[in-house]
């Protein structure tokens, strides 16, 4: 092998190993949700739900193991928005998985959004989270 090849062949390795399966199992979910019907004056976004609604603001950690693979199953689902609309969040998920992290941003009837990125909406998986915490 002559260098060039061997400066690819590893560039390939590293892009191969740091590329995550969409199948990692989720170890554990922290949820961060207003109560159902909760008015804000302001658009709450993913980055400032902390802030705006801290006193308001309910956590609940989940491990259990069906209830993640059914999460992981929906979530797997999503795919990106082609527009560009207003979000009003309600609820924020950090999924924690065994190499990585995301953040799933969801309003109370619509409006998703996974690391920063707007997604089409998927009813089953809003529903799956809402009788979790509701």
């Amino acid at each position: 092998m002559d260098q060039i090849d061997k400066l690819v062949f590893t560039c390939l390795i590293l892009v191969l190993v740091s590329c995550h399966s969409p199948n990692e199992k989720i170890k554990k979910v922290i949820i961060k949700y207003l109560p159902e019907e909760t008015t804000v004056m302001i658009p709450v976004t993913c980055d400032n739900l902390d802030y705006i609604a801290s006193v308001l603001l309910r956590t609940k950690t989940i491990t259990d193991r069906a209830f993640l693979e059914h999460l992981n199953k929906e979530v797997n689902k999503l795919k990106p928005e082609r527009q560009e609309k207003s979000i009003d969040i309600r609820i924020k998920l950090l999924i924690e998985y065994e190499s990585r992290s995301d953040t799933l941003c969801l309003g109370e009837f619509f409006d998703t959004i996974l690391n920063g990125e707007l997604m089409e909406d998927n009813p089953k998986l809003l529903n799956l989270i809402k009788s979790e915490i509701y």
